[in-house]
């Protein structure tokens, strides 16, 4: 299956547990930290996590990653 196939696919499931399974999943397999598991594994700082341009951040349910 090609990306956008899978993509597809995943859009058109209407079960919100088989949505849940998917998201859990991605987001184990990237390794996506909120900004608090960021800046505690960096020795950071939250605020200078969420001010730094060095990481890519993205909101999921209102929690910003």
């Amino acid at each position: 299956m090609t990306k956008n196939q899978i993509l597809t696919e995943i859009n058109q499931i209407t079960n919100i547990s088989d949505l849940v399974v998917i998201l859990e999943l991605t987001a184990h397999k990237t390794g996506i930290k909120t900004i608090s598991e960021m800046a505690r594994s960096e020795n950071k700082s939250p605020n200078g996590i969420n001010q730094s341009k060095k990481y890519r951040k993205l909101n999921i349910g209102g929690q910003k990653m």
